[in-house]
């Protein structure tokens, strides 16, 4: 098994007022739904969602992702943050925060997340898995925020 941790923040501004913005993202199934290849996502109990996720990979090398994730929604903060509950099984831990500002006639939300998959190949692979993860991953949440942004500037 070879871990490998990819960081990815972004801001965007958007013409959406903040409020708009907020419950997009306070909408955990909603916000996922911009989400490219997710196949479902689940409200287990509370704040905590588990996520299915279309199997994605190169050759040899594929990570099926399934993993839960803690939700906090602070409606006065205007942030929703997420966190693993503990090593629950998934092949895949995901932390990270999304926070709402007013911005110059309009909204700026700040994205940032902080991604572990555990990928089932040899130690060996390691240079190459973390090349590939880190790209594929990377692409995926500048894919799922890009999504956002073009839901709030509709």
């Amino acid at each position: 098994m070879i871990d490998v941790s990819v960081q990815f923040d972004t801001d965007l501004s958007v013409s959406a007022s903040a409020d708009e913005a907020f419950a997009l993202v306070a909408d955990i199934e909603r916000s996922a739904s911009h989400f490219p290849g997710l196949l479902r996502i689940e409200n287990v109990e509370g704040g905590r969602w588990r996520w299915y996720m279309a199997e994605k990979g190169v050759g040899p090398i594929k990570l099926k992702v399934e993993y839960d994730a803690v939700y906090v929604v602070d409606e006065e903060a205007r942030t929703v943050t997420w966190t693993p509950p503990g090593r629950s099984g998934g092949d895949m831990e995901s932390s990270g925060s999304w926070r709402i500002s007013d911005a110059n006639g309009g909204t700026k939300l700040e994205f940032r997340s902080t991604t572990v998959a555990h990928v089932p190949a040899p130690r060996l692979m390691k240079g190459m898995v973390e090349v590939i993860a880190n790209d594929e991953l990377s692409k995926l949440m500048r894919r799922y925020t890009d999504a956002i942004r073009v839901t709030l500037n509709a």
